[in-house]
């Protein structure tokens, strides 16, 4: 490819506005632009992203995986779209087609996945199976705007039953593994937001400073999850020490201008973890949940999801919170008018239902409840973990502290427990069985942030061999016409021998191309200059070590193959 001609060109100055170095180099070499906020690739950039597709192709297909491609959009009515629980539910996107009916893209293909299993998978010979397929991603709850459309693989490991599953699931992992390690680029496993009916998950994360997901990570143990799916232990940090006579019983005193936690602990002169936060949500099938906390802790959103078994969970509306004699600021659960007229469910986190008595409120304007303990003054419906960890909180494993820091998420595993509907077989017996199934997902667009901040300096980009969009980076100086001539044969030569090369065969100063070759990264630098008619020789420089040596011409195909490192 000619630099003449290419379409892009890179940048000295970009936006202040954006702030991550990868996405800031992407731009400045000509990869990609913000478009519409959203990232387009330029042709350099799509480069990249078909070496990573052709990767993971290969890697699956060594595990003996087949592609499919299934269809983009769904009737509204299919289960992906009205019930998935493994993204919120404004991830998916609706629209009606030309004929009135109600179409969407929905956040996973099972629907789309269980009809084909149904129809295909009939007997216990076809299994175990796994399938993939690559597709466009779309999440509009990102922290970072760029990041909500990309290009991803999913993968479907079927098996007979969930412990021949793992033998299948595990060759889908050595197939990701494989793949990172081409692309160089360091991964962690971490424990995920557990999907649908409890199934467990892993996300694949490349830490990262600059990245959108919150990770807690136990150095003691190597415990490793996502913040939201973070277990930790009670301890003194997060339980209020047991009484250790029967505490007095509740005492009302008033508490005016004091409807948040930050103020009642102000007012009554104590630290917050002295008091009980009461958060109410409307669900849609359940109605309102009314949840108890320590005041000093947060509520795990996502937690309460999952262990209320709802889909999404919204503020709940001021006529619900009346409605079961409560006031917002000062509600407690503590003698609900209209509790057993509701159906409200009260779920307790594990903070308050053990230790010393708290602070709560008495569901009266500008009072509060001294003394309250659990148990002897209120009851939940559900206790459960839905606490969001802080940093320092003991870890769920060995009780050592949480530390708290960032990656970017690159992939998703879900081990299956529910099986998809309609997907059965006869096993070796003639008996039906139901497929047990794992999904995988990838996001090649964040693979490329990652391996981008895992691989630069000052200059630039330093690609990894596997992933960069070209071999060689050809730099023609000078303007004789012999020069000219020599570099072109060059390029030629190198083209013709499976060589992928960048040619820059503009009329620019050294200087410029120099620069421009550091920062997009390519390898390989080779430079031929009017100095070459008279010595013969061309200059070659690997972008990872600086190391430069000058070979003569007719070695250079040659020397190329031997110093470039092998591919996979």
């Amino acid at each position: 490819m000619r630099m003449s001609s290419l379409f892009g060109r890179t940048l000295r100055e970009i936006s202040a506005d954006i702030d991550h170095p990868s996405l800031r180099l992407m731009i400045r070499a000509g990869l990609a632009r913000l478009s519409e906020g959203a990232i387009a690739f330029l042709p350099i950039g799509t480069r990249i992203l078909h070496r990573l597709v052709t990767i993971a192709r290969e890697e699956l297909m060594h595990i003996g995986a087949q592609e499919l491609h299934l269809p983009l959009f769904q009737p509204r009515t299919s289960p992906d779209c009205a019930q998935s629980r493994l993204l919120p539910a404004a991830s998916t996107l609706h629209c009606t087609d030309q004929f009135g009916r109600s179409l969407a893209f929905a956040p996973t293909d099972t629907s789309a996945i269980a009809s084909l299993i149904a129809g295909e998978i009939a007997s216990y010979r076809q299994l175990p199976a796994v399938l993939y397929q690559m597709h466009p991603v779309y999440c509009d709850n990102c922290r970072s705007s760029w990041l909500r459309e990309g290009a991803g693989f999913t993968v479907y490991a079927l098996d007979s039953s969930a412990a021949e599953l793992e033998t299948t699931s595990a060759r889908v992992h050595s197939a990701f593994e494989h793949m990172f390690r081409r692309c160089d680029i360091r991964i962690v496993s971490v424990e995920g937001i557990p999907a649908e009916g409890g199934a467990a998950a892993h996300t694949s994360v490349a830490i990262s400073e600059h990245g959108d997901t919150d990770v807690m990570i136990c150095e003691s143990c190597s415990y490793a999850a996502v913040l939201e799916a973070a277990r930790i232990a009670i301890d003194s940090t997060t339980a209020a020490s047991p009484a250790r006579n029967e505490p007095d019983p509740p005492e009302e005193i008033a508490t005016p201008n004091c409807a948040t936690i930050a103020d009642l602990a102000r007012f009554c002169g104590v630290p917050e973890s002295a008091t009980a936060k009461a958060v109410f949500f409307d669900s849609p099938e359940r109605g309102l949940i009314f949840a108890v906390i320590r005041g000093d802790r947060d509520i795990n959103t996502q937690k309460l999801r999952l262990v209320t078994g709802v889909s999404i969970l919204t503020p709940a509306r001021p006529e619900q919170i009346d409605a079961i004699g409560a006031v917002a600021g000062y509600a407690s659960p503590v003698g609900l008018p209209n509790r057993a007229s509701s159906n409200a469910l009260i779920v307790a986190d594990r903070s308050v239902i053990a230790g010393a008595p708290l602070i709560a409120g008495a569901n009266r304007h500008g009072y509060h409840l001294r003394n309250v303990v659990y148990g002897r003054d209120w009851r939940a419906d559900l206790v459960a973990d839905i606490a969001l960890a802080h940093a320092g909180d003991p870890c769920g494993n060995c009780g050592a502290p949480l530390q708290r820091t960032t990656g970017l998420a690159v992939g998703h595993t879900t081990h299956a427990r529910t099986l998809l509907p309609g997907t059965t077989f006869l096993d070796r017996e003639g008996m039906t069985r139901p497929v047990a199934v794992s999904s995988f997902n990838i996001d090649l667009q964040r693979i490329i942030l990652s391996v981008i901040e895992q691989h630069y300096d000052l200059s630039g980009m330093v690609w990894p061999s596997e992933t960069a969009p070209f071999d060689v980076h050809l730099i023609r100086l000078g303007k004789q016409d012999a020069t000219r001539q020599a570099a072109d044969a060059l390029y030629d030569e190198l083209s013709a021998a499976g060589i992928t090369v960048l040619y820059d065969d503009r009329d620019d100063t050294a200087g410029v191309k120099f620069n421009d070759a550091d920062l997009i990264g390519i390898p390989l630098r080779l430079v031929l200059g009017d100095r070459f008619l008279s010595d013969g020789l061309v200059e070659i420089k690997q972008r990872a070590t600086g190391v430069m040596t000058k070979t003569p011409r007719q070695e250079i195909l040659a020397t190329v193959r031997k110093v470039r490192p092998p591919l996979s």
